[in-house]
């Protein structure tokens, strides 16, 4: 008899992320995880995306509304909802700009999630890998996954991404900003794996994401989205070097360098002057 097979889904909040989806909806139905969407109110033909991946790997879709401001706190809500009515073994709370794989070559992140299934933890936390384009490139449109190789290794404190879990134990990371897990049946891998975060494709997509977006005041009451707030069109400006940025040889490589992280995202390191690196 075959041991069954673990049945994963992505919860994936998106608003006018196609260009992201286009890339990691394929990766996620390679691996033959599921996807269930929350949508808040996209203007970029995403739907029709949503439309043509009906069943693999999308198998649905909630409309969330948009008032003009990003609420974490609702999509949060929203997820944990679909969480509990999902029929899944694990879940895997998602940004579309996000990539999560096992840490060791040529392992994927269904890989990562069955190791830790055959070893009873209930958990995964992620290390954090911010890939930046170079001044004046832009990857919208292109296989970013790939070609974009710069990147800094985001680290403002430890075990700050549990990011897939099993689904029937109750575990909720809503106090936390979908950060860190709580509940009684946690049980945290010792292994960290990577997430590749793709936070923008080129100054211009920097601008549209970040130079006018406002936050809900449930959000910014419980102190959250601190490093995204303010923004100034010159703070956004991709920095040309940084004894943070390193650099890929391979799109696909896993060669990441831990031993130099950054507490700040690349914007605050403008605004603020650059933090000296570690020694």
């Amino acid at each position: 008899m075959e041991p069954s097979v673990i049945s994963i889904c992505a919860v994936i909040g998106v608003r006018n992320e196609a260009h992201y989806l286009r890339v990691l909806l394929p990766l996620l139905a390679a691996q033959k995880i599921d996807v269930f969407i929350v949508d808040h109110a996209s203007t970029d033909g995403s739907h029709s995306l949503y439309a043509e991946l009906a069943g693999q790997p999308i198998i649905g879709v909630e409309d969330l509304p948009y008032h003009g401001y990003f609420s974490l706190s609702d999509q949060l809500a929203a997820k944990r909802e679909i969480y509990r009515k999902l029929p899944h073994d694990w879940v895997i709370h998602q940004d579309a700009d996000e990539i999560l794989e096992h840490a060791a070559p040529g392992l994927t992140l269904r890989h990562a999630i069955e190791e830790a299934a055959g070893c009873s933890f209930s958990a995964l936390n992620f290390d954090e890998f911010v890939f930046l384009p170079e001044p004046g490139a832009d990857y919208r449109g292109r296989h970013y996954d790939q070609e974009l190789r710069r990147y800094y290794h985001f680290a403002p404190h430890p075990n700050r991404l549990n990011r897939a879990w099993r689904r029937d134990l109750g575990l909720d990371h809503g106090q936390s900003g979908g950060h860190v897990l709580a509940g009684d049946g946690l049980w945290l891998s010792p292994a960290n794996h990577v997430l590749r975060h793709y936070i923008v494709l080129g100054e211009e997509h920097a601008r549209q994401k970040y130079l006018h977006r406002s936050f809900s005041r449930e959000d910014r009451d419980r102190g959250w989205h601190g490093n995204r707030i303010d923004f100034t069109e010159a703070g956004l400006a991709l920095p040309e070097e940084s004894p943070f940025l390193f650099e890929l040889d391979r799109g696909d490589s896993k060669a990441f360098r831990r031993d130099r992280p950054a507490a700040a995202h690349y914007w605050q390191w403008r605004r603020h002057g650059e933090p000296a690196a570690p020694s």
